[in-house]
């Protein structure tokens, strides 16, 4: 990006820790489950949507290597472009659809930062998770019915002067079914790209569900 500001601290006193682990995941799965006994009472309950990014841009396969040769060395020149990064997501588009965690999950480093920030009426919860803690969660919001609409808008995407670093930010939209009815879901999503090990991976992602838009 050209110019990546960085946020506020958000590891204030008032929010969970990271250590706290098991708080974190009782928190959204409370929430979620909350959205679904209430009905999405006067559709204005909110729903956990399945945003998230981060397809592979190189092939994970290693390659063969002829007995007697040295192992060669990962390029130091890796650079991110917008080309790759407008694939990437188009791939992991297409992963969130198909509801496929692990094709989302395994493009985030194990010490991500992931943020949640969620609404419940005037209320707002702030959540950090870890990498399983956010898978869990994810599975849960792929396990609610939905019509496989997941929709990307307003994608601005950031690169760093040495392209070794993006910032991406998009909105998107989701069809939610339950008992008959439809919702429209609505999310906001950050997300910091990096170069690590030869290939992009994301080491920050931040999601805010303001809710649905029926």
């Amino acid at each position: 990006m050209v110019a990546m500001k960085q946020g506020p601290d958000r590891r204030t006193a008032n929010e969970p820790s990271r250590g706290s682990s098991t708080w974190t995941v009782i928190v959204i799965a409370l929430v979620f489950c909350a959205v679904i006994g209430v009905g999405y009472l006067a559709f204005k309950t909110q729903v956990l949507p399945t945003s998230f990014l981060a397809p592979q841009m190189f092939s994970s396969q290693p390659s063969e290597i002829p007995t007697g040769t040295q192992t060669k060395p990962v390029p130091a020149d890796v650079r991110l472009t917008r080309e790759g990064i407008d694939l990437l997501l188009n791939t992991l588009d297409e992963a969130i659809r198909r509801k496929d965690v692990d094709a989302v999950v395994r493009h985030i480093t194990s010490d991500a930062t992931i943020t949640i920030h969620m609404k419940q009426g005037s209320q707002q919860q702030v959540a950090l998770l870890t990498r399983e803690e956010y898978r869990k969660t994810l599975a849960m919001a792929f396990a609610f019915p939905s019509a496989n609409d997941f929709t990307r808008t307003t994608t601005t995407i950031s690169l760093a002067a040495d392209e070794q670093s993006a910032k991406v930010s998009f909105k998107s939209t989701e069809t939610l079914l339950q008992a008959n009815r439809e919702f429209k879901t609505e999310g906001e999503e950050t997300l910091l790209f990096n170069i690590r090990n030869g290939k992009p991976m994301i080491t920050s992602l931040e999601q805010t569900f303001p809710g649905d838009s029926t």
